[in-house]
């Protein structure tokens, strides 16, 4: 229903949200790790990421519990977490997390305001 009333972008906007989500997760991480030795950071390729997860056309499902899971499975963010050769660079992810969270805060916005069209519709339908 909320694809007709949205235009399918409702649906994308969420998945928006978790993956940004799931990035904010990974950043946090490199800074709570940052002076464990050894500790390379990690990094959720965000759009890697959403185009893995808009692209469903032949996903697995497992139809047992029994079944082992897909190898790469577009629904977990944990397959686009990469981990890359370098040490964490406090700076760096600070600057990463503010980016992340602005842009959470951007597509949560656009969440709002189409629930407040919709809201609109309704009170403007009903007069």
């Amino acid at each position: 229903m909320s694809n007709r009333i949205f235009g399918g972008a409702l649906p994308l906007i969420e998945r928006v949200l978790d993956l940004r989500q799931s990035r904010q997760a990974v950043l946090q991480s490199n800074v709570a790790n940052m002076e464990t030795p050894g500790y390379m950071r990690h990094d959720l390729d965000f759009e890697a990421a959403l185009e893995k997860s808009l692209g469903g056309a032949g996903h697995l499902v497992r139809t047992n519990p029994m079944h082992l899971p897909p190898p790469d499975d577009p629904a977990d963010p944990a397959s686009s977490v990469k981990r890359e050769n370098r040490p964490v660079d406090l700076d760096e992810e600070m600057l990463a997390i503010s980016e992340n969270q602005l842009m959470y805060e951007i597509a949560a916005r656009l969440a709002a305001r189409k629930f407040e069209g919709l809201k609109f519709a309704i009170d403007e339908g009903g007069k």
